[in-house]
């Protein structure tokens, strides 16, 4: 009996370490295809977010004609800062500026000289500015752009300080890609009261 019993007792034992290896290797299993599946959907909503945030950026990033348009009008805005911005303090940044932005013989006209011939007591500045654009449908070479703006004059040893309101037209140019102003037409100057 005691051979039966330890026969009995080992087959038991070989039993349960069978039962107990087989569910190990189902619970490996099992966690495998639930960890794989956790990844694989998480996996795809991230590559949905990541597509959605693609759009969403595609949408904000200007595009090729809209970043030339910006160029432009940059190049306009500091067109009117370098040429209508007239006193002692920053003559020479500006006159930098104007000598990269503006093609030789309107740079000439604006700045003819070295030094600033207006004096200490002589400021204008402009404010208030407003841009008007012709279409733009890009790979354009030339474009032009209405210029609305207040400029403030102030001599203080002739006692005036006047503001007037200037439109202007603003031709530029695509010159080794950027934009230079080349020509300018004043359309109204009117002083305001």
């Amino acid at each position: 009996m005691k051979n039966k019993a330890a026969l009995l007792f080992g087959a038991l034992a070989l039993v349960v370490a069978g039962v107990t290896i087989f569910n190990i290797y189902l619970n490996h299993n099992i966690s495998n295809t639930t960890a794989s599946k956790q990844i694989q959907v998480t996996n795809d909503s991230l590559k949905e977010e990541n597509k959605e945030l693609k759009k969403q950026l595609s949408e904000v990033r200007p595009s090729a004609q809209e970043q030339q348009k910006r160029d432009y009008l940059n190049t306009v805005n500091q067109f009117i800062d370098v040429s209508y911005h007239r006193e002692k303090e920053g003559y020479e940044e500006r006159k930098k500026v104007a000598k990269s932005i503006m093609d030789k013989e309107l740079y000439e006209q604006f700045y003819p000289s070295e030094k600033f011939v207006y004096g200490d007591s002589y400021t204008s500045i402009p404010n208030d500015v407003q841009l008007y654009v012709q279409q733009y449908d890009g790979g354009q070479e030339e474009v032009e752009v209405i210029a609305e703006f207040t400029n403030h004059l102030v001599i203080k040893d002739e006692n005036v300080d006047d503001q007037t309101h200037d439109i202007i037209k603003v031709s530029l140019r695509k010159e080794e890609n950027k934009w230079v102003v080349y020509s300018i037409e004043e359309l109204k100057t009117e002083i305001m009261k």
